[in-house]
């Protein structure tokens, strides 16, 4: 029955303490494998913390576990060449490859067994339902493919779930994209899900070919949207790449927490936040073959402790951001996020897809902000720029340096899109 509320209700409607008598379950049966198999990375975790699986008698033993991050796999990897002694299986065990994007770093190499493939699907199905996707519709997206793993795992996805995948990877200057296009034009898909202003430039193909966007091709641009963001939650494609979408009372990502356990944590102490508060990420995920044990993401999250009205029972988070993207500045620690949500209260860039860059530099007493806006090459730039720079500095609470600039001065971004830039010092 497609109009069913819930993808899987009766895990979904479970009730907390049936949630936490699974979690602790499956927890143990992951120790229990990591212990025996072994997965000696993993085993010397435990080892660590003075931990065996009779020990893993409440979910609290988790606390105990010294966390991974991805440059201990990385260094895993180097010393037990060439795949690392992270892994829950062999190669031949598998049934598919691939790597992740590698925007923390230099990207690592991922497994998939049939297990793995299963968790993952079950997981994007009940998360895509979610937003109200169902079977018989149509989704365009602009994964890419090739080695990169999220292109093929978000069609695979898509396809489990009975919808017609359209992937039309990132826009470029080739001869592809007019193709896309033009099958855009024909098929008029449904729904999009496109990363950064990948959307824009394919609204801009479709114009030079003659097309209206929204008429020819259902495509809507409407600029970057802040709290797209918290429709959905990750825990990384090597864990579990939908770890959690949000419902129709859009308040955060419910997390699936029969499939991995989320904890959002203090970066500095460790300890869980609580409602409303910031924290780092930390997933152990449950089921998988290939599975990790209190992996930090090094995300920066929101918890909302709340009871949905929708009557899930999984308890949903906010993603804030990447830790590598925070811009301390006079004592405040600040992300992308805020400052695009800052930027949508001014009065000047209504209306507009806004462009934005943030420059971090050392020791930074007011925060260095590039804007695009077409007063940039008129008298009236210096009104602009104060009007803009005032609504942020109120917002986020600290002094604002803001350098107005003009239409397409910014880089563009066909994937994911980079907002801070590291500069050594103040530019001559």
């Amino acid at each position: 029955m497609t109009d069913r509320p819930f993808y899987r209700p009766e895990v979904q409607t479970m009730p907390r303490e049936r949630i936490a008598a699974l979690q602790l379950e499956r927890l143990q049966a992951l120790v229990k494998r990591i212990w025996e198999r072994p997965i000696p990375f993993f085993r010397r975790k435990l080892e660590a913390a003075g931990l065996t699986p009779r020990d893993i008698r409440s979910l609290d033993a988790l606390r105990a576990i010294p966390t991974t991050v991805k440059d201990d796999l990385r260094a895993s990897e180097a010393e037990h060449p060439p795949l690392g002694d992270y892994r829950g299986s062999t190669l031949d065990e598998c049934v598919r490859i691939g790597c992740s994007t590698g925007t923390s770093g230099k990207p690592t190499l991922i497994f998939w067994t049939r297990t793995d493939q299963a968790v993952d699907l079950e997981a994007v199905c009940r998360g895509r339902w979610r937003w109200g996707l169902r079977p018989g519709s149509s989704l365009a997206h602009g994964h890419p493919f090739g080695q990169y793993g999220g292109g093929i795992s978000f069609s695979k996805g898509i396809e489990a779930l009975g919808l017609l995948n359209i992937p039309c990877a990132p826009p470029g200057t080739g001869p592809w994209t007019p193709e896309v296009v033009r099958l855009l034009a024909m098929v008029k898909p449904e729904h999009y899900r496109f990363f950064g202003n990948a959307g824009a430039q394919y609204a801009d193909a479709a114009r030079a070919a003659g097309y209206e966007p929204e008429r020819d091709l259902n495509l809507r641009v409407q600029g970057e949207d802040p709290k797209e963001q918290y429709k959905s939650v990750s825990a990384g494609l090597e864990a579990l790449g939908m770890l959690g979408t949000a419902c129709a009372e859009d308040d955060g990502a419910h997390v699936h927490e029969d499939l991995a356990i989320a904890e959002v944590v203090d970066r500095g102490s460790g300890r869980p936040v609580g409602h409303g508060e910031r924290g780092n990420l930390i997933v152990t995920v449950l089921g998988k073959d290939n599975a990790f044990l209190r992996y930090d993401l090094q995300d920066i999250l929101r918890v909302n402790s709340k009871p949905c009205p929708c009557g899930e029972t999984h308890r949903r988070l906010f993603y804030e951001g990447r830790v590598k993207d925070v811009v301390p500045v006079a004592g405040h620690e600040i992300l992308p996020i805020d400052v695009l949500l800052a930027l949508l209260e001014c009065a000047l860039l209504r209306g507009t897809a806004i462009e934005y860059q943030i420059a971090r530099r050392p020791a930074l007493t007011a925060l260095p902000l590039r804007v695009e806006h077409p007063a940039a090459t008129t008298s009236e730039a210096a009104a602009v720029a104060a009007a803009i720079a005032a609504t942020v500095r109120q917002r986020l609470g600290v002094p604002v340096e803001l350098e107005l600039l003009a239409p397409n001065a910014l880089p563009r971004f066909a994937f994911k899109a980079a907002r801070v830039v590291d500069e050594e010092r103040n530019p001559a």
